[in-house]
């Protein structure tokens, strides 16, 4: 028999605990209460619960608060947090995100919904576990390819920035933590390259050029093994694939391209194209944007360079790259 999942349910008014709580023992899962942010984030530490009901209107600490705290703990920050209000919700969806929680709920919630919200929200907790693994052991396996560790096959900026935009175009918390592991594993397939090609000064020969582009198919048999392949793996593969048609190693078009490959086709080319590489000078984020503009269509998914374009997160991530402390969200 499985074991029952246990819930955290915070929330300042006794008869919306009593209910929720009711509604989620109903659905077979453990439940334990608390009134406020500050109780609901001893009783996280102490419980290690599976997921997090936070209302964001309580006395004493907020929800916002009170998820900020548990998500900046390693202890407690890979628990999904689910948060709740009884307002417009609008307002607040910014105020989550910056806090880091995972999906957002208005009150009072029908049985359905919470159902599937939860249920949800406990697959994106699996998925980020088993995603966490693939990384350490692909960053083990690495190691052992470079042990010098010269070369650089994990991205950070990408990951984010995918993460952030996957959040922008309105895919679910499951999406989003798969954008960011595809855009940090995207160039894994680079330890099987020579390192005096990856560094490279000048244009590549035709020939150099084949070699480079075998790594999305190395990078994609890496990370096959691994139980997250059928999510990763396609977007590895295929992140050089131009919406068009032309690009490698597929030659996929338009939809047929992966979402998680089109994410971060966009991520790394505007990352690419504002750092500084062996063979020219970064650009400045106005150049960025104006090539993405022009290969809108041919090169890249047009409506996704048209919602990066239109919004703050080019400004912020040039804002980190240059060193700047100011979270990408």
């Amino acid at each position: 028999m499985p074991e029952r999942r246990t819930i955290l349910v915070t929330d300042d008014s006794s008869a919306n605990r009593d209910l929720l709580c009711g509604q989620l023992s109903t659905l077979g899962f453990w439940t334990e209460a608390a009134t406020n942010g500050e109780e609901a984030v001893r009783a996280a530490r102490r419980l290690k619960p599976d997921l997090i009901l936070m209302d964001i209107e309580m006395p004493v600490m907020n929800g916002h608060q009170a998820c900020k705290q548990l998500k900046s703990d390693p202890e407690t920050a890979e628990i999904p947090v689910l948060m709740m209000t009884g307002f417009d919700p609008r307002p607040e969806r910014a105020k989550m995100v910056e806090a880091g929680g995972d999906d957002l709920i208005v009150k009072p919630i029908p049985m359905r919904d919470l159902q599937v919200r939860v249920r949800a929200l406990l697959r994106l907790k699996e998925l980020r576990r088993d995603l966490r693994s693939t990384q350490e052991s692909l960053r083990e396996l690495v190691k052992k390819e470079d042990p010098t560790e010269s070369k650089e096959p994990f991205d950070d900026r990408v990951a984010i920035t995918a993460q952030a935009l996957a959040r922008l175009i309105g895919l679910d918390a499951e999406d989003q933590e798969v954008a960011f592991h595809a855009g940090l594993l995207h160039d894994i397939g680079q330890i099987g390259l020579p390192e005096e090609l990856l560094n490279k000064q000048g244009s590549y020969t035709p020939e150099e050029f084949a070699q480079i582009q075998k790594h999305t198919i190395l990078g994609a048999e890496i990370a096959g093994p691994f139980r997250p392949a059928t999510v990763l793996a396609p977007a590895i593969r295929h992140h050089h694939e131009r919406w068009d048609g032309t690009g490698y190693p597929d030659k996929l078009q338009g939809a047929a391209i992966p979402m998680m490959a089109r994410i971060v086709a966009v991520a790394d080319a505007f990352h690419a194209m504002i750092t500084d590489r062996p063979y020219r000078p970064r650009h400045t984020v106005a150049k960025a944007l104006e090539i993405l503009a022009a290969g809108s269509g041919t090169q890249w998914d047009p409506r996704l360079t048209a919602a990066f374009a239109t919004s703050s997160l080019p400004q912020r991530i040039a804002g980190v790259v240059e060193g700047d402390s100011a979270k990408i969200a």
